[in-house]
């Protein structure tokens, strides 16, 4: 996937921030290398929101496009990152909206338990590619979404809840919920035999307790 950028390379900072505020003072060259730079990661993040690859390539080329417009809009004190992914979920969730409304609208998400130990297996699995084909088949896309930013992208927690527009304690739930979910689908069987210990221990005859009579 590439997204055609009509901007020349060989800026003069290598700092998304400083290359961000020279594009807002017309640097074309600055923000072909933020093009360059978060094409790759901006496709991943939005591909798991998307139906399709060549929609998410689309959200790419769109985001983009709105980033170059909405530059004016840009605060140095935001992670250029972190303006970039929530503006590319702010246009996926509007293309979303519509292709409900066209689709007669279908439901989003699923339900969502929580079991204990949430976090098995998640980052120390070797293959990462399998992860998160498990996790695309299994879980919401908000939930992807989430893991992806935390864990792929390595944003702090403040600033995945603002791409996703949730409180931090509201991103605190969310990958909590999903990483249990996403540790039940990595190691099932795992997960059933504690469950089955788990209820055979519940039903166990009860030790006496010290000075009492069997």
């Amino acid at each position: 996937m590439q997204f055609q950028s009509p901007f020349s390379a060989h800026p003069a900072s290598s700092d998304p921030r400083e290359l961000a505020l020279q594009a807002q003072a017309g640097s074309r060259a600055a923000f072909g290398e933020l093009v360059e730079r978060y094409e790759a990661p901006l496709f991943h993040f939005l591909a798991l929101r998307a139906n399709s690859r060549a929609e998410a390539e689309e959200l790419v080329q769109e985001t983009f496009l709105r980033a170059w417009l909405k530059l004016d809009r840009y605060r140095s004190e935001w992670r250029f990152s972190t303006w970039l992914f929530t503006l590319g979920r702010r246009i996926a969730a509007s293309e979303r909206r519509r292709t409900r409304v066209r689709a007669n609208g279908a439901s989003e998400l699923d339900e969502l338990s929580v079991v204990s130990d949430p976090s098995v297996g998640l980052v120390a699995r070797e293959d990462r590619a399998q992860i998160w084909s498990i996790a695309e088949r299994h879980l919401s896309s908000e939930q992807c979404s989430a893991l992806w930013l935390r864990y792929a992208e390595d944003l702090p927690l403040e600033e995945v809840a603002r791409v996703l527009g949730k409180s931090a304690v509201g991103v605190r739930v969310l990958l909590f919920r999903a990483r249990t979910k996403l540790a039940q689908h990595l190691d099932p069987a795992e997960h059933r035999d504690s469950r089955t210990a788990a209820s055979t221990d519940g039903g166990a005859r009860r030790e006496p307790l010290t000075g009492e009579s069997t």
